[in-house]
C-alpha cells in the first residue's frame, strides 16, 4: 500500500475502492509476490524446463511434445487484467461484456469492474503494458510490463503438472470458466498450484509470439519467443464460450494483431528492475 501514497488522492481512492468491490479475488499464497502501484499481484515463476506441446495427443500444431527451458525467473499476473485495470490505465473499457459494451442488454446494472477486459486486439494489449510502465509510480519502482511468451505461458499454466489440464486430464465447471454463457469475475475458480487463477477459460490470452503451426519442429530449446512473422498472434488459454478441449495446456489458437474478438484479453509480466 505505500506505492499509494505516490498517487494522486482520487486515484488512491478509486483504487481502494474498486478492490473492496471485488470478493471474490483472494491473492496468492506464494510467500514471493509483487504488488505494483495500483494493486496488481505478480506471482513469480521461477526458471526451470518443461515438456512443452501435447502429451497425450492434441492438434498438429502441438507436436511434437518437446522439453522448453525457461531460464530466467518472471513475475506472472495472478490475475487476467480485469476491467478496473484496463479503465484505470487506459481510460477506457472496450469490453464486449459491460455495462456500456454490445452485451449490455445481457449485463444490465450488473458490477463487472471486477470481469477479465476482453475485446481488445494484440496491439491495445501491447498498448497497455507500455502505458503501465510509463506510470509515474512504476517508472520511479523501475518496473516494465510486456506480454508473456508462448513458452512462458504454457509453463505457469501446467504449474509442474504434465497432464491435460494443471487439473488434471478432466476440467470440470468447478475448476474453470468455460461452455458457457459469458466470463466470470477474476479469481472464481481455484488457483493451479503456482498460485495463477483462471488460466484455463474465463477469455483468451494475448502471447506475445508470432504463431507459427510448425514452429515446435525448429524452436530453439532454451527462452523460445516465437518466429520472426506469422500469421497471425498465439492465444493461450481458452473462453468462456470454448470447450474444454481448447483449454488444455497445451492448445494453441492465434488472432489477427489488428482483430478485435469477444473473448480475447490478456495477463501480462512484469519485469522488476534488474530483471533486463
Amino acid at each position: 500500500m505505500e506505492h499509494f501514497t505516490r498517487l494522486p488522492a482520487t486515484v488512491a481512492w478509486l483504487l481502494a475502492f474498486l478492490l473492496l468491490l471485488c470478493p471474490a479475488v483472494t491473492y496468492s499464497e506464494d510467500p514471493r509476490p509483487l504488488t505494483n502501484s495500483l494493486g496488481m499481484r505478480f506471482a513469480k515463476i521461477s526458471a526451470g524446463s518443461f515438456r512443452m506441446g501435447a502429451t497425450d495427443g492434441g492438434d498438429f500444431d502441438e507436436q511434437p511434445a518437446h522439453t522448453a527451458r525457461i531460464s530466467r525467473d518472471f513475475f506472472l499476473g495472478v490475475y487476467e487484467i480485469t476491467q478496473a485495470d484496463w479503465q484505470t490505465v487506459m481510460g477506457e473499457n472496450p469490453s464486449w461484456f459491460s455495462p456500456t459494451g454490445p452485451a449490455r442488454a445481457d449485463v444490465g446494472k450488473r458490477d463487472t469492474r471486477c470481469h477479465p477486459v476482453d475485446h481488445v486486439t494484440w496491439h491495445e494489449a501491447v498498448g497497455f503494458c507500455r502505458r503501465l510502465s510509463d506510470l509515474p509510480a512504476e517508472k520511479q519502482a523501475g518496473r516494465t510490463y510486456r506480454l508473456p511468451t508462448e513458452a512462458e505461458w504454457e509453463f505457469a499454466c501446467r504449474a509442474g503438472t504434465t497432464t491435460t489440464f494443471s487439473t488434471g486430464h478432466e476440467l470440470s465447471p468447478r475448476h474453470a470458466c468455460f461452455a458457457t454463457t459469458e466470463p466470470k469475475p477474476v479469481g472464481s475458480f481455484p488457483p493451479n498450484a503456482w498460485g495463477l487463477f483462471d488460466m484455463h477459460g474465463n477469455v483468451w490470452e494475448w502471447c506475445a509470439d508470432w504463431y507459427d503451426p510448425g514452429y515446435f519442429v525448429r524452436s530453439p530449446a532454451a527462452d523460445p519467443t516465437g518466429p520472426p512473422e506469422g500469421t497471425g498472434k498465439v492465444i493461450r488459454g481458452g473462453a468462456w464460450n470454448s470447450t474444454a478441449t481448447y483449454c488444455r495446456s497445451s492448445n494453441r489458437d492465434f488472432t489477427r494483431a489488428t482483430r478485435r474478438d469477444i473473448g480475447n484479453g490478456l495477463r501480462v509480466v512484469c519485469v522488476p528492475i534488474g530483471a533486463l
